[in-house]
């Protein structure tokens, strides 16, 4: 969840922007450490549904929130022994107030806070009455904060293109109730990426490219106070992006997410392969539908 906030571009006073996507995260490759383990008798798969929506109060301030629905999947295939498990809910809810303390020159500097709040389910059973562990829940059953900077510019030797550098931290609460009487909460983590995209008309079609490299650090859960040995790590992934505006009112994305490097902590199934596709749309101040992205 905190790749997916803080990525909207600055826009007018009173604009409204809005990205409806779709997001596929598979996880098929173990490791223990920087090692991959030959092992595919544990699967994961996540799907998210993703609402995100931008409102610009003025020139500087601007509000953003990050709505998701969620169905995640395990499948363990032992032998004999299969267990498929699936859940689906609502996840929680990010807001931000951002703030660009530099907007000019083709230059953007913003900074923006936030709470997640712990909308989702946290507490979903299995057929046999048990509950899930956390890695299998919507939600997390915990407040976190969000921290966001975003570096924009245009170079003037190349209008067209755009380079952006964002950086968001997450502060992770915790849940007071995970597994009816235990405190569990996730590791902070910390989410770097830079990229660089541009506009070209193929045709008479406006295209929108861009390649961008994603960091990821995340520290070990904790429960009850003691470290959990597998859970945390980092990550490091390349991200190719294409857009095409269907017209002048709205735009097609799709990005897809691929792993460079992974060093874990302990043995973990980590991300294989992810992909993201969406709509966006921009909304101007009187209301007319725009085109953008």
């Amino acid at each position: 969840m905190a790749g997916n906030v803080g990525g909207m571009a600055p826009a007018d006073r009173g604009t409204f922007q809005v990205s409806l996507g779709f997001d596929g995260n598979f996880l098929r490759t173990l490791k223990e450490g920087a090692e991959t383990i030959n092992d595919r008798s544990r699967l994961r798969t996540t799907y998210s549904g993703l609402l995100n929506a931008y409102y610009s109060i003025n020139d500087r301030l601007s509000v953003e929130g990050l709505f998701s629905f969620v169905r995640q999947e395990r499948d363990i295939r032992q032998g004999e022994f299969n267990d498929f498990t699936s859940t689906m809910g609502p996840g929680d809810v990010v807001l931000l107030l951002n703030y660009a303390y530099l907007s000019k020159n083709r230059i953007v500097l913003r900074a923006g806070a936030g709470p997640k709040f712990p909308t989702g389910p946290s507490d979903l059973k299995n057929n046999d009455g048990i509950t899930l562990n956390a890695d299998l829940q919507p939600g997390s059953g915990a407040m976190d904060i969000f921290f966001n900077h975003m570096f924009s510019i245009s170079p003037a030797f190349r209008p067209a293109a755009t380079i952006v550098h964002t950086i968001t931290y997450r502060v992770t609460g915790e849940n007071p109730a995970y597994l009816g009487s235990q405190r569990y909460s996730f590791g902070n983590e910390l989410h770097m990426s830079l990229g660089i995209s541009e506009q070209n008309l193929v045709g008479k079609i406006l295209m929108s490219y861009g390649l961008n490299i994603r960091y990821r650090n995340s520290s070990r859960d904790v429960i009850n106070g003691h470290t959990l040995p597998n859970t945390g790590g980092e990550w490091t992934f390349l991200m190719p992006t294409l857009s095409w505006h269907v017209s002048s009112t709205s735009a097609l994305n799709v990005n897809a997410e691929v792993p460079l490097y992974a060093n874990i902590k302990g043995t973990q199934l980590t991300p294989t392969f992810r992909l993201n596709a969406g709509v966006y749309l921009k909304i101007g101040p009187g209301g007319d539908l725009l085109f953008g992205f």
